[in-house]
């Protein structure tokens, strides 16, 4: 006597294996540019991150230096020096500092940051309590082409500027 499940089940496994000549090979047209955008997609923000984790790094740093009193001269070094795997030539660096009267004022209207005295005694301008910001823009550029040129600052170039800032309190 025949099993009648298990011939049945044999007849659903021979009728899911047949396919349509060439169906995979059509298949597998239409399914790569997606799996390859994404990969390229992963790829391109994974640098992009890394270079954001990196410059806002760099900001804590200089802003932290900035903070104890150094000079300009000292923090911008002190930037490009905790730049770790990016272009430190490549940064964009521009420190500001505000004071409080009533209300912040806009970093837009702040003052750049200087420098008083000289040698040994030589500071940054801004007084106690004063909010010294540092700011850096990166060009990062787009390593996919013009897969996703239109993240990208200008689309001929590939470059999107990246830009981090730190605030901290004059000690």
């Amino acid at each position: 006597m025949k099993n009648h499940n298990t011939e049945t089940e044999r007849n659903i496994m021979r009728s899911q294996q047949r396919t349509e000549p060439g169906s995979v090979t059509v298949e597998m047209v239409l399914v790569t540019p997606i799996l390859l955008m994404l990969l390229f997609g992963i790829i391109e923000f994974g640098l992009i991150f890394k270079d954001v984790a990196i410059t806002k790094q760099t900001t804590r740093e200089g802003a932290r230096t900035a903070a104890v009193g150094a000079t300009t001269t000292q923090i911008i070094s002190q930037v490009q020096a905790s730049a770790a795997t990016i272009s430190p030539e490549a940064l964009i660096i521009e420190l500001k500092y505000r004071a409080y009267s009533g209300g912040w004022p806009s970093w837009d209207a702040a003052p750049t940051l200087g420098n008083i005295g000289s040698g040994e005694t030589a500071q940054n301008n801004a007084v106690q309590g004063n909010q010294i910001r540092v700011q850096v823009s990166y060009p990062h550029q787009l390593i996919s082409g013009r897969l996703f040129s239109s993240l990208a600052d200008n689309h001929d170039s590939q470059i999107m500027t990246l830009t981090t800032s730190s605030v901290m309190r004059r000690e």
